[in-house]
């Protein structure tokens, strides 16, 4: 496998990827993986994702009314970060993340600003993820605020608030 150009499944990373088909395929891969509801979500424009989004730049970083997501692990109050991973960012995640939580996951993209948020179990983000195109960032936020794990369009993980100790100690091997 060559990384990090080519998912697990020799997908080639998308650049300029556009965001409806990125939902797109969120939604096709949630049937194609046969999930439901309690395992993985897409919020609705009806599900109040503004409100958690306001709750993450309070909580997380020094400059609360950026409202700008792709850049939100720049301005994290605190944080703590790994890069030279001998493996893709995203397969540590269920070291550090309770297989049983439901997070908040957020997809963004520079090119056009637009962030999908999504609640699901780590297990599960993380087959979604194997079986897409990368996204340019993604979030992994607790559902009670207390971290919030980043993987920047540099592959490097990062994490602010009760992650710091465990991301510090996490076993690369």
């Amino acid at each position: 496998m060559t990384y990090p150009y080519f998912n697990e499944n020799g997908k080639r990373r998308a650049n300029h990827k556009e965001w409806d088909e990125i939902r797109a395929e969120l939604s096709q891969l949630k049937v194609k993986l046969q999930l439901n509801d309690d395992e993985f979500r897409l919020l609705s424009p009806y599900d109040n994702w503004r409100e958690i989004q306001t709750k993450i730049y309070q909580t997380f970083c020094k400059n609360s009314l950026l409202h700008n997501l792709p850049t939100i692990w720049q301005n994290l109050d605190e944080c703590y970060s790994v890069d030279c991973l001998t493996d893709r960012p995203e397969i540590y995640l269920n070291r550090l993340i309770d297989n049983n939580e439901k997070i908040w996951f957020i997809a963004t993209s520079f090119g056009n600003g637009k962030q999908w948020f999504c609640e699901g179990k780590i297990l599960t983000i993380q087959k979604i993820i194997n079986e897409m195109y990368f996204f340019d960032e993604v979030y992994f936020v607790s559902k009670k605020y207390q971290w919030l794990i980043a993987i920047n369009h540099h592959d490097v993980l990062i994490g602010t608030g009760d992650i710091i100790n465990p991301l510090k100690y996490l076993n690369l091997k």
